[in-house]
């Protein structure tokens, strides 16, 4: 046989198997798309010159990698379903004669076909799509680009290379499937079901036990700092405990069921428990994927359109003033230690300045302290070692006469005596406080002008203010640390009468004057800053809703292909049980507990592990200067509502088909 047979041969295939090719090949178009428009956008097309450029490209690049990783693994996944539907097709053609370098062949220009139709209209709709989500990612930044014909070779490469690469591996599994496999074999696998599983308790105590754990370290975070150390840890803890109750203790609860004689031996559970049974071990594995990529959906959409929800009240929580100058000496090794005179050389040039422009202040404040982490262990303060940094609090230590100062209060302390204040907690809890070798009184004292203090939600870490008697606060920051200050850490913000063109006039002139006395601070101003915001969080929601959309999709297929599949499977029961002598209703509700069941339990799964993470992610956000836990909480809440309906329109289209190959 030539070649040019083998195609059609190829073509043919294709086309008699369109129920099973068509969506593999429209997930396929899908990812392309998704993967070329991140990858052109990624390469800075109609992005010149542009205010918040560098942020975009930086997140459009990450997304570019998320995406091809994604596609990669969801596409094999997807591959390995059309693989068992074929089998008997391929051990028919092998018993009429054909051999497997035939069937090598017929692969190869299958997978080619595939390859090409994936690769051209994906592009193409790529191309087209471009402009259209160019334009809404500028909206959300709230920036202006150009738009340019969206074609970039790079881009086009990268696609080629990344799905070329795809569909080889593809190619090679389902060769390696033929060539392993013995005609019979093939001609029965697609009908094969699975062996009632072995309880596997040691992997169910296993996946609880992980399970447990990172449930454990996603309530237990302390702060920002310390739930981002604990994320990726927590994520990997319940991904394989997901796995493992999946795999194990969807079994191990079954068989609970089967042993309770009173429950099983009813007609609707004996069928649907033994029905479920029977492929738990094929079924662990897509409904673990369903879990995983619906949490994934949840968390990504919930988080992103959050944080553009709330873009200004994040703008004002990050940058609360007009102006702000900031000098940590504590914190920042290698800045230069900030003293008193040079301090008051940049105010007096501050204000030399306004007096020229003719402006006025309408807010002003000056803050000087001392600044440190440390570990903070009920009333004791000891110095942080560098494995436990994240489990540290930031600790500012300010002078008598500084808090007098900066609160107008008159706080009059004697030897040994401090105030302490914690952001967390309305009043300390202790006594004392032991500073490193040093202990201090506690003295009560009520004040409802706690603005000095670190809020905890813009800062990384826990905080803490503890005010001593101006000489001892040196000594309290020395007994901590080992050695006296070399400097002040220095907040001083600025609100005045006047437009932004003239705020942001200011605040280039005070970064002059910082340039010009050799001041190892920095500038902030809130309106010269906003479109760095909104460059961030408008290209993090772009890209929260094309990752949420493709983990949409990814779910969306592995339940069409789960119940397709088991379709075919369970066709000849349902045959079986007819003649044994159930009704046709019997049947249905049957089917239909079992189906209902095993469709429904990723959601509720996915849904409880969204709820965990809660704590967890709103540290997080608050790392992204999100403060709004209540805002974030109903958009959770709006995003499990929404994704819930979309998941049971998807179970009446998938359900239909279910049917439809049963009966």
């Amino acid at each position: 046989m030539n070649n040019l047979l083998y195609a059609r041969l190829a073509k043919t295939n294709l086309s008699k198997n369109r129920q099973n090719i068509l969506p593999y090949l429209l997930s396929c178009i899908g990812t392309v798309v998704m993967f070329f428009i991140m990858d052109t956008l990624a390469q800075g097309s109609g992005f010149d010159s542009m205010i918040g450029k560098d942020t975009i490209l930086t997140v459009m690049g990450m997304g570019t990698y998320i995406i091809g990783l994604f596609a990669v693994i969801f596409l094999i996944y997807s591959n390995s379903f059309l693989a068992k539907r074929r089998k008997k097709e391929f051990g028919l053609f092998q018993i009429l004669g054909m051999e497997k370098k035939h069937l090598a062949k017929i692969l190869f220009f299958e997978s080619l076909y595939l390859w090409a139709a994936s690769l051209g209209i994906g592009i193409l709709l790529g191309v087209l799509l471009y402009r259209l989500l160019f334009l809404v990612l500028m909206k959300l930044t709230g920036l202006n680009g150009t738009i340019g014909f969206a074609f970039s070779a790079k881009a086009v490469g990268s696609t080629m290379l990344l799905f070329g690469l795809t569909f080889v591996i593809n190619f090679l599994l389902s060769l390696r499937q033929i060539h392993v496999s013995q005609p019979v074999e093939l001609l029965h696998g697609g009908a094969q079901g699975e062996r009632e599983p072995k309880t596997k308790l040691l992997t169910a105590v296993l996946g609880f036990m992980l399970l447990g754990v990172g449930y454990y370290l996603a309530l237990t975070s302390q702060s920002s700092m310390d739930a981002l150390d604990k994320f990726f840890n927590a994520i990997a803890l319940v991904m394989v405990g997901t796995y493992c109750l999946f795999s194990a203790g969807s079994i191990a609860f079954l068989k609970i069921l089967k042993k309770n004689k009173n429950y099983y031996y009813q007609t609707r559970h004996f069928t649907s428990i033994s029905g479920m049974l029977y492929r738990m071990k094929q079924n662990a594995v897509g409904l673990a994927n369903i879990c995983i990529l619906s949490t994934g959906v949840l968390l990504v959409i919930s988080i992103s359109t959050c944080l553009w929800t709330g873009i200004e009240e994040v703008t004002y929580t990050r940058f609360p003033h007009q102006i702000s100058i900031e000098a940590n000496s504590g914190i920042m090794k290698t800045v230069e230690p900030v003293s008193q005179k040079m301090i008051e050389e940049v105010k007096t040039g501050i204000d030399q300045h306004l007096e020229e422009k003719q402006l006025r202040k309408k807010y002003e404040s000056d803050q000087r302290y001392y600044v440190m982490l440390a570990v903070v262990d009920r009333n004791k303060v000891e110095k942080t070692q560098s494995d436990d940094a994240a489990a540290s609090t930031l600790i500012k230590i300010m002078e008598e006469s500084e808090y007098n100062q900066v609160t107008g209060e008159q706080v009059e302390l004697e030897p040994g005596q401090a105030l302490v204040f914690q952001a967390k907690q309305k009043n300390y809890g202790y006594d004392t406080i032991e500073l490193g070798n040093q202990t201090y009184e506690v003295k009560k004292w009520n004040t409802d002008k706690k603005s000095y203090i670190l809020d905890e939600k813009t800062q990384v870490y826990e905080t803490m203010t503890v005010v001593t008697r101006n000489k001892e606060a040196k000594e309290a920051y020395a007994a901590v640390q080992g050695k006296e200050p070399e400097g002040y850490s220095w907040e001083y913000a600025l609100d005045l009468i006047g437009d932004a063109g003239e705020q942001i006039t200011v605040g280039d002139e005070i970064e002059t004057i910082l340039t010009e006395s050799s001041f190892n601070g920095w500038v902030e101003v809130r309106e010269k800053e906003r479109n760095t915001v909104y460059s961030l969080y408008g290209s993090l929601l772009f890209l929260g809703v094309f990752v949420g959309a493709l983990f949409l999709m990814g779910a969306v297929m592995i339940i069409y292909y789960k119940q397709v599949s088991e379709g075919f499977d369970d066709r000849k029961r349902f045959q079986i049980m007819q003649k044994v002598g159930m009704s046709r209703k019997e049947i249905r509700q049957t089917i239909q507990s079992q189906v209902v069941t095993v469709f429904f339990l990723p959601l509720a799964v996915a849904v409880v592990h969204t709820m965990v993470a809660f704590p967890l992610t709103r540290r997080i956000m608050a790392m992204l200067n999100f403060p709004d836990s209540n805002l974030f909480l109903i958009a959770t809440a709006i995003t499990i509502a929404a994704f819930a309906v979309v998941y049971l329109i998807v179970y009446v289209l998938t359900a239909r088909a279910y049917y439809k190959i049963v009966e």
